[in-house]
């Protein structure tokens, strides 16, 4: 018969199952509890077909004394181990990230936080997806979080995935059309992906498909993580009776409404729209925003608790001195290139054909298709003269075959290829592509796209022709880009460090790893990336380009979005130029950020003597750099891919496109802004609504928690020790390779397990080793070897004969007579409400065997600091003395006190928040969080110290 539930507080011990086990929380009659006894799992058990007791772990017996060593490594297991819910960063511990001061500071700030909700808004390149890892892997080790959904644009599922396995060993899945029916075939009958798996990647748009959107909403979440949150921000509205589509709005607040924690990142929060910002700021919390929808009110005191934004030059002035600065210089320079009259005909040439495929389709559906097809064949003309003669190729294959179905002269055909306007458009202006097909597969889709009747589509042919012809005569001799690329622009870059050619195009990628190959491949190694290619394949030609000595990597936007390129390369060389600013800057940001080793980065951007070229170079890229220079961040159409053609006026879109204009473009002009991203008070009211430099914990608190943390796990090599004892305790094999990482031979049953290998060869416990050498293996916390380790010696220190740990003696200078050094786990709870919040810690204290007075702080740590000699005593004379410790007189009031004193302190530190919290507004919510109580402590360990003799 199992104890009544109402009467289970959490932070209990109870025996179940002849397992020891921690009450996480009780709700109703099921009972959440964490397994103390043996390997670590949770369980949820339902009360009335238990047979649950309360239980306590047994004192450690008098009949048995182990070894100092084995002591230790039993300690210091629970000590890595432990749910720990005071000041210490966790997080540390637990990824292979080296975060600096900065980056933790949101998450100083996020543990402050009853509920976590944040909008991270720091610059390009200063690590916000490292801040959310760490905050995430932070609530994971307190156990305030389990269940978590990444939602981001489709383009960026792959880096999340991956850095979240790599840097902190979260296994999330991707989530998809594509991916569904493979999960499934894991779930069990009768349950759903979501259900099944607990952590998630989603891309917004598949998200906010009403059947999606109704399966996601229909799960508990405990965490939320919106990646480029600009994109589900509110769009704007010039007044209360205009509703746009806001489907990726609707979705995001709705999911950040019902999960406990959120984060929201974007580099660009604030569009220049004043109710979009807002919108971002009432999903992390409601009380920051007031008034009408189209005209809202920001408290910002309530807000700066709640946004993290910092500029490059914020954070480089924390820094101060320039020796200390992480950040490279930018040496950033436009390489010209006139193109030769072979390439100046045929880019006539393209524009003739592009004003023939628009007047077939002028009185059709397709004729917005249409127009941005135009300009995907203009790029690919401006990228290289092989992009344009492949994609002539295909389109001249596809309309021989839809000509040759054609049953009369009076059949038309309009087909759009299974694209949108919307993407076809996404397409054009590089950004992100969404859910449904990859960049490659979209451009393909857009060369599909036909519309006319069998006169419209024969004139197109043999205008195609004439352009194919002009295509076909630009060799490698006149291909003016090609020669600048070969002759000066890549070789000048040869004695600096590893160098990244990006292109847009797999076509001009393959083009350029050809010619590259034949003119430097005696002294470049020349490696190439896309998306086609695998997971592995990928990470290993990354790998190789990393290696190389003198290294040339050709790359699509694969690599930009999410690798981090700082430790393999210092040069960037844009090979044709994106529409997008924002794909520049990140392709950029992925060198050019903390972590790069070299002193410059070095960017070139080649840019055609072209109108194409020359617009978007002088309207958006150069004008983008000038506000970035002088305002210190990035111009609001960043974060709005509509804001591109926008900001065109119409003689700029006749020097692109000759007989259009910008309403061709704009769904007849109904969407064009009121005032430009570039107006001054647009920019002044983005500077004066947001929050740079801005943050409520200061360097020395991050660095005080910081420092707090290593202390307590026994400083910053304790790990290290940990796992090197461990493996001399199971009698693995480890040896030092020549370069200072290690090689070690799992040779103990008691070590395998899932995910452990039986062989490492090189393994390191240094973050910077690690960052740098992705063949070398990080350990940390949470890896699964040292996982596994903390379960064996815990397990085999507990309960072994010849390996048991929680007994010991030894002999020391530091004290006069016999002393006995207790260690307790001690349990707390928070009066929280309904959900109570469980922490736990290691208290040691010290007693005289045969006195009442405990040793001071000072006076134990003298003693745990001093160097162990022999105990020589016979078994008798420690069975007295081990019996003695454990029945000891003054030891229930003496622990008993210092539980309440350390309950004292914890309270303490937390009123001090709570009442800095609801200073800023936090109300109701931060209730009970200082009203602590001791739920249940147990001796874990006796250590009988005798003076040395």
């Amino acid at each position: 018969m199992s104890v009544d539930t109402s009467n289970l507080l959490p932070g209990e011990v109870i025996r179940n199952r002849n397992r020891l086990w921690r009450v996480d929380g009780v709700d109703g009659q099921v009972v959440a509890a964490t397994a103390l006894d043996g390997p670590t799992t949770t369980h949820r058990f339902y009360a009335p077909i238990e047979n649950i007791e309360k239980g306590s772990l047994p004192a450690p017996g008098i009949d048995r004394m182990g070894n100092p060593q084995f002591q230790d490594l039993l300690i210091q297991s629970n000590r890595l181990s432990m749910l720990h819910g005071t000041a210490p960063l966790m997080s540390l511990q637990r990824s292979r990230v080296i975060p600096t001061e900065y980056q933790l500071t949101p998450v100083v700030m996020a543990l402050d936080m009853p509920e976590v909700r944040l909008l991270l808004a720091d610059d390009v390149g200063l690590g916000k997806t490292i801040e959310a890892g760490l905050i995430t892997s932070e609530l994971l080790a307190r156990n305030r979080a389990d269940r978590i959904l990444i939602v981001t644009p489709a383009n960026l599922r792959d880096q999340w995935r991956e850095t979240f396995e790599h840097f902190f060993h979260i296994n999330a899945q991707i989530t998809d059309r594509r991916s569904r029916k493979a999960m499934e075939k894991d779930v069990p009958p009768g349950t759903s992906v979501w259900d099944y798996y607990s952590k998630h990647i989603v891309s917004i748009d598949y998200a906010k498909q009403s059947h999606i959107r109704n399966q996601i909403l229909s799960q508990d979440w405990d965490m939320v993580i919106i990646d480029e949150a600009h994109q589900a921000a509110r769009p704007h509205t010039v007044s209360a009776t205009v509703s746009p589509s806001k489907q990726r709005w609707e979705f995001a607040q709705d999911i950040t409404d019902a999960s406990t924690h959120a984060l929201l990142l974007t580099a660009t929060p604030h569009n220049g729209y004043t109710d979009s910002y807002a919108s971002l700021l009432n999903m992390v919390n409601p009380d920051i925003v007031s008034g009408d929808l189209h005209d809202p009110q920001i408290n910002r005191e309530i807000a700066k608790r709640h946004v993290v934004q910092r500029r490059r030059e914020d954070v480089e002035e924390w820094f101060g001195d320039d020796d200390e600065n992480p950040f490279p210089d930018r040496d950033q320079q436009t390489v010209d290139v006139d193109p030769t009259d072979y390439e100046t005909t045929t880019y006539d040439a393209v524009r003739d054909y592009g004003d023939a495929l628009v007047e077939a389709a002028k009185h059709s559906d397709n004729r917005t298709l249409a127009q941005w097809t135009v300009i995907h064949f203009l790029k690919r003309a401006l990228s290289s003269p092989e992009a344009l003669r492949r994609s002539l190729r295909n389109r001249k294959d596809k309309l021989t075959d839809r000509l040759n179905e054609l049953e009369s002269d009076d059949d038309v055909i309009e087909e759009t290829a299974g694209i949108s306007e919307e993407m076809a458009q996404a397409n054009a202006l590089d950004s992100d592509p969404g859910e449904e097909y990859s960049e490659t597969e979209l451009g393909e889709r857009v060369e599909r796209v036909v519309t006319g009747d069998r006169h419209a589509i024969e004139i197109e042919l043999e205008t195609l022709e004439e352009t194919l012809e002009a295509a076909e005569r630009i060799t490698k001799t006149r291909d003016s880009k090609l020669q600048q690329l070969l002759d000066q622009t890549l070789p000048a870059r040869f004695n600096s460090g590893g160098t990244i050619i990006f292109t847009k195009y797999v076509d001009t990628l393959e083009y350029l790893e050809e010619h590259v190959r034949d003119e430097f491949g005696d002294r470049v190694s020349v490696h190439t990336l896309y998306g086609e290619l695998g997971e592995a394949e990928r990470n290993e030609r990354f790998q190789e380009f990393a290696d190389a000595e003198r290294g040339v990597l050709i790359a699509t936007d694969v690599i930009s979005e999410g690798m981090n390129l700082q430790y393999a390369a210092n040069q960037v060389i844009h090979y044709e130029l994106p529409w997008n600013p924002n794909r520049l800057e990140q392709r950029n940001g992925r060198v050019d950020r903390y972590g790069q080793k070299a002193e410059t980065v070095y960017i070139r951007t080649m840019v055609v003597n072209d109108p194409m070229d020359r617009t978007v170079l002088t309207k958006l890229i150069k004008k983008a750099q000038e506000i970035r220079s002088e305002y210190g961040f990035s111009p609001p159409y960043l974060g709005d891919d509509e804001g591109v053609l926008q900001l065109l006026d119409d003689d700029e879109i006749q020097h692109i496109m000759p007989q259009y204009t910008l309403q061709d473009f704009t769904d007849d002009g109904q969407d064009v802004v009121e005032e430009s991203a570039f107006d001054d008070e647009l920019l002044d009211r983005i500077k004066d609504e947001s929050f740079y430099n801005h943050t409520e914990v200061d360097l020395s608190e991050v660095k005080e928690r910081r420092d707090k943390t290593q202390k307590m796990l026994g400083g910053p090599d304790a790990l290290k020790e940990f796992v090197n004892s461990g493996l001399d305790l199971f009698d693995c094999d480890r040896s030092m390779n020549a370069d200072g990482t290690y090689e070690i031979e799992i040779t103990t049953d008691e070590l395998r397990g899932r995910d452990v290998e039986d062989h490492y060869e090189r393994v390191t416990f240094e973050p910077n080793r690690a960052a740098e050498d992705d063949d070398a293996e990080m350990l940390d916390i949470a890896h699964p070897l040292v996982q596994r380790l903390i379960e064996s010696v815990k397990e085999v220190a507990l309960t072994s004969d010849d390996r048991y740990g929680r007994t010991a003696m030894r002999g020391t200078d530091a004290v006069d007579a016999p002393t006995a050094v207790y260690t307790y786990k001690i349990r707390y709870f928070a009066h929280t409400g309904d959900e109570p919040t469980v922490m736990e810690e290691l208290v040691q204290l010290g007693l005289p065997l045969y006195g009442d007075k405990p040793l001071s702080a000072e006076e134990l740590e003298t003693l745990q600091d001093a160097e162990s000699t022999a105990a020589n005593r016979t078994e008798e004379e420690w069975r007295r003395d081990l019996e003695q410790a454990v029945n000891h007189d003054s030891l229930e009031d003496a622990i008993r006190d210092q539980a309440d004193q350390r309950r004292s302190e914890i309270e303490a530190e937390r009123r001090e928040m709570r009442e800095s919290l609801q200073e800023a507004g936090y109300g109701e919510s931060m209730t009970g969080i200082d009203n602590l109580s001791v739920a249940s402590r147990d001796l874990l360990t006796i250590g009988l110290n005798y003076p040395s003799q």
